[in-house]
């Protein structure tokens, strides 16, 4: 028998026969068993390390679950040397991996392939009462869940060790490696995932921007959003960046900056008042003469107008333009103001609509160069150069400069029919897992719009087969990163128009209210309703149609999120 002097004092390192146990002098309680498989229980929240949706690519999500017994939840210690480990999941083959060598606050932890590299080996520091922390020997950084979150699905990532609960984890034995899991080491259809419903009663744990309840809202008026209980109001941040550094600082917006989001106020207000105001108002919203705030998403559409600044334009050749170290540079110091104007609003921010598709075009998604490091050093320079890097730069932003606000991935999944598999890894690849939620726009314009002759005549009206397959697209990408999905820019239409300007038929607004069990079975959040095109039905124009089905559904308590 071999002892050595172990990690923190008090505590040794004895090796028998290729098994080695760490031994707490003042408390055997801790113990590590190199033959066994462990469910790391986190103290803080009481849910185990858990590998999301049983994935098995390099760079899959890690977060945290309500234990199981299952194989995605079993984690080995393979002996890396020097006090070190590496911890390896039953299910996937995969080790804890510090994502990208990063070591900034924050960042991910995730799988990847065993390459026994030092991002992938922590050390066990003696927690209280039997707990350890996870200490990766790269960041010197400790393993734990995002904003301390208590719900299915928190995201698993490292930050500065500060011995906090959610930073402690207990490792309870679950059996002995070559055994066989007391339960599938694979998906099946009653299987947990991250979105999937968990109680048995219909009552629903989840939570989402404060609610249970499947969210409603959408684009419209102050006297419309007053009208009925609305939760959520959207609009979109769409310009180039601001054309001057100078108008992060000047208190009063000029004449030439008009053309830039952060002064289309005109130059009587400050830079940045779009945001700072309209969250005010609806901060202020009322129902029935009661106060009753509501919250913003903001859609933020500006590497789209960065193609124009290249001189690329729409759809693939705008992707060139974040491989331009002063394009990029100007539009992550616009997007920090725009985070910054946020503050510590609860907001969602919807990232970027089109781009991941036509970035995905253009193949594997780690691989489309970006200058992301250059382009922000401070916030991002541990990040990948890549749209890969360039996405979890923007999340990891909004998470930093707007801690209260909830960001989403567009989804933008063109060839999602025929290709769904490709759809799931390249928004793993793009990291969504370490975002709050995905978003996507169902149409946008009203189906009537698009029946006219003069528009193409093509069918877009709903029926239960087509909304069942956008449905289980929704929900398939949902459990794939762990993140609920938010509907955006649903049409307004009301069938009972007459399909003029602001009048187009549609039925898309009674088939959410009316299926709203199916809705909130996607793992659907919020159902927001607006025009994305001119001449479309709004709210104003719909006949009220919009308003009623809102307050009905509030009086009958809304629907669960599951």
């Amino acid at each position: 028998m071999l002892a050595r002097r172990g990690f923190w004092a008090g505590l040794v390192t004895v090796v028998v026969a290729g098994s080695a146990v760490v031994v707490n002098q003042a408390s055997a309680d801790t113990s590590l068993d190199l033959k066994k498989w462990y469910v790391l229980v986190n103290r803080n929240s009481g849910k185990v390390l858990d590998d999301s949706a049983f994935a098995k690519n390099d760079g899959a999500a890690v977060a945290q679950w309500t234990r199981t017994g299952r194989a995605n939840q079993q984690w080995r210690f393979v002996d890396a040397g020097d006090g070190y480990y590496r911890l390896q999941n039953r299910n996937s083959g995969k080790v804890l991996d510090d994502f990208g060598w990063s070591k900034t606050a924050g960042s991910d932890i995730v799988q990847w392939k065993d390459l026994n590299a030092a991002n992938q080996q922590f050390k066990l520091a003696k927690s209280p009462n039997g707990n350890v922390r996870l200490i990766n020997r790269f960041s010197g950084m400790a393993v734990g869940v995002r904003n301390a979150a208590k719900t299915n699905g928190g995201g698993v990532v490292q930050d500065r060790d500060r011995g906090a609960a959610h930073q402690q984890w207990k490792l309870v034995p679950a059996g002995s490696v070559g055994t066989r899991p007391s339960s599938p080491s694979s998906p099946t259809p009653s299987s947990p995932s991250p979105s999937s419903p968990t109680p048995a009663n219909g009552s629903s744990t989840k939570s989402f921007m404060g609610s249970n309840r499947v969210l409603i809202g959408g684009s419209m008026s102050e006297a419309s959003a007053n009208a009925a209980p609305f939760d959520v109001r959207y609009a979109y941040i769409h310009s180039q960046p601001a054309p001057s550094s100078a108008a992060y600082t000047a208190s009063r917006c000029k004449d030439e900056w008009s053309g830039w989001w952060g002064c289309w106020g005109g130059n009587t207000t400050a830079p940045g008042n779009q945001v700072t105001w309209q969250d005010s108002v609806a901060a202020k919203a009322t129902y029935q003469g009661k106060s009753r705030p509501q919250k913003y998403l903001w859609t933020w559409y500006s590497l789209r107008d960065l193609g124009d600044a290249a001189g690329e334009g729409d759809g693939p050749g705008e992707v060139k333009a974040i491989n331009r170290l002063d394009l990029l540079t100007r539009y992550l110091n616009d997007y920090r103001f725009f985070l910054q104007k946020i503050g510590t609003s609860h907001d969602l921010v919807d990232l970027e609509p089109d781009f991941w598709g036509f970035a995905r075009s253009l193949g594997n998604l780690h691989q489309v160069p970006a200058q992301v490091t250059g382009a922000n050093p401070t916030d991002c320079g541990s990040q990948e150069n890549s749209a890969a890097g360039l996405s979890r730069c923007l999340i990891s932003m909004a998470h930093k400069y707007a801690p209260n606000t909830a960001v989403g991935l567009h989804l933008s999944c063109f060839d999602w029919e025929s290709n769904l598999q490709k759809c799931v890894k390249d928004y793993a690849d793009l990291g969504a897992s370490n975002a709050d939620f995905l978003a996507t726009d169902v149409s946008d314009r009203d189906a009537g719009w698009y029946a006219q002759p003069a528009h193409g005549g093509s069918d877009h009206f709903w029926n239960d087969q087509k909304a069942a397959a956008s449905l289980k697209f929704w929900k398939t990408m949902a459990e794939s990163v762990g993140k609920p999905v938010v509907l955006w820019q649903i049409p307004v239409g009301n069938m009972a128009g007459n399909n003029t300007p602001g009048h187009f038929k549609d039925d898309k607004v009674d088939w959410f209210f009316g299926h709203m069990d199916q809705v909130a079975n996607a793992h659907i959040a919020g159902l927001l309703f607006g025009a994305g095109w001119s001449e479309q039905t709004t709210p104003e124009s719909d006949g009220g149609n919009l308003i009623r089905k809102t307050i009905a559904y509030y009086n009958s308590g809304g629907t669960a999120l599951k």
